[in-house]
């Protein structure tokens, strides 16, 4: 049986800082890079309310300033 590995396009490993050897493991959703030892548990959640953006409806803004 094939092992599938699934790469992150774009992410950098924090140990070695070498960009594009980041994978997901499958089977038990490892995050490890190729390149050294890094290795860590993939988040069971994400915290989104430091990247959270605000949206405004545009009507209710004109609304407010008649």
């Amino acid at each position: 049986m094939k092992k599938l590995v699934q790469f992150i396009a774009g992410a950098i490993c924090p140990s070695c800082k070498e960009q594009d050897t980041i994978a997901i493991n499958a089977d038990d959703d490892q995050i490890y890079c190729v390149k050294c030892d890094f290795v860590e548990n993939r988040p069971k959640e994400i915290n989104l309310k430091k990247d959270t953006i605000k949206v405004i409806n545009i009507e209710d803004f004109k609304r407010s300033k008649r």
